[in-house]
């Protein structure tokens, strides 16, 4: 017997289509659940992970959300009245919503000394904040002052209240060009100050120098700490100063590094002198280095040398050649003694 239904439909197949409608929004509903799981749980993320591995920054934007101002080649100046502190440029320039801190790629700073002095500081990264007052240069950091002195480090520090440059970590130092076969005097220390008021740049703990001299001879300079200036080309060291050049070492508290015509010309050491050599030894209230002549002059005290039985005493007495010639300018004694000479430390 068949059975007729109304319009001509077989209720089992309404059922069926039913059940597959349902089926597929259950699938749709799974599908799009597991798409925001990734988006949550997997998805990479950026913004601060960047600045705390010290990675470089993206040069174009690209988190647009969380940036409020991204600048290409950005420039900042911050003055005092109508005298300018610091001009920065930047490749980039960012600023985060919520955060009053600029980030910076490959920045350059002019910093302005006393006078006509400056400073141009470069380095791989830069954050400015606190309305431009804290500013912090990172990443092979070379600082160059306006007569010549080139500064290389890992971080420098601008302190606005002192207007000062704080370099926290090790810095080398390179003195300004010299002509001739000497070149120039090369530093380093754990870590240095610049005082912009007094254009005085100051390496602290174990300063160490170097500097070429004539007829191939080395010196090497040791101290606590060590004061050069952007200025007029001074260098001294001071607190527990050590100079050796091959055998010969001269001690003493204070020495400074004199410049003539724009030259490296002497090294100036007072406060109470050594020197001690191989087979002498001697003391003296100053003595001064030549370095073009490799002459050492010794004043004050009086100076005494003493070489094996012979003590020299005098109103000047002058070593040439390292120590290969002594000459005693109005010598007041010469005798043997007892006293032994002592060897180069």
């Amino acid at each position: 017997m068949f059975r007729i239904y109304e319009g001509g439909r077989n209720p089992s197949s309404e059922l069926d289509e039913d059940r597959g409608i349902v089926i597929k929004w259950i699938v749709a509903g799974i599908l799009f659940f597991l798409v925001v799981i990734e988006l949550v749980f997997f998805a990479p993320t950026y913004g601060d992970r960047d600045y705390k591995n010290n990675e470089a920054l993206p040069a174009v934007q690209t988190d647009v959300e969380d940036n409020e101002q991204v600048l290409s080649k950005g420039y900042l100046v911050e003055s005092s009245g109508e005298k300018k502190q610091w001009e920065l440029w930047s490749e980039v320039a960012k600023k985060k919503r919520g955060v009053d801190e600029w980030l910076l790629n490959q920045v350059k700073v002019k910093f302005y000394g006393k006078g006509k002095v400056f400073y141009i500081a470069e380095g791989k990264k830069g954050f400015v904040a606190n309305g431009q007052q804290t500013l912090t240069i990172e990443g092979d950091v070379v600082i160059t002052s306006s007569n010549g002195y080139v500064l290389k480090t890992a971080v420098i520090d601008y302190m606005p209240e002192t207007r000062t440059i704080n370099g926290p970590e090790h810095v080398n130092v390179k003195g300004p060009d010299a002509e001739g076969d000497e070149g120039p005097l090369f530093m380093e220390g754990d870590r240095f100050e610049a005082d912009l008021n007094t254009n005085l740049m100051k390496l602290i703990d174990n300063v160490k120098g170097r500097k070429k001299m004539s007829h191939k001879r080395n010196m090497k300079i040791s101290s606590r700490e060590a004061t050069f200036s952007g200025q007029n080309n001074m260098a001294r060291f001071e607190k527990d100063v050590i100079i050796d050049v091959n055998s010969m070492r001269i001690t003493g508290p204070r020495a400074k590094f004199l410049y003539a015509d724009q030259q490296l010309h002497s090294l100036f050491i007072e406060g109470g002198v050594r020197i001690t050599d191989i087979g002498k030894w001697g003391t003296a209230g100053q003595a001064e280095v030549f370095f073009k002549e490799d002459k050492y002059v010794f004043r004050g005290g009086p100076p005494k040398v003493v070489q094996g039985e012979d003590e020299l005493i005098g109103d000047i007495i002058t070593i040439f050649d390292g120590g290969e010639r002594v000459q005693v300018t109005k010598a007041k004694a010469k005798y043997k003694t007892k006293e032994k000479s002592e060897s180069a430390l």
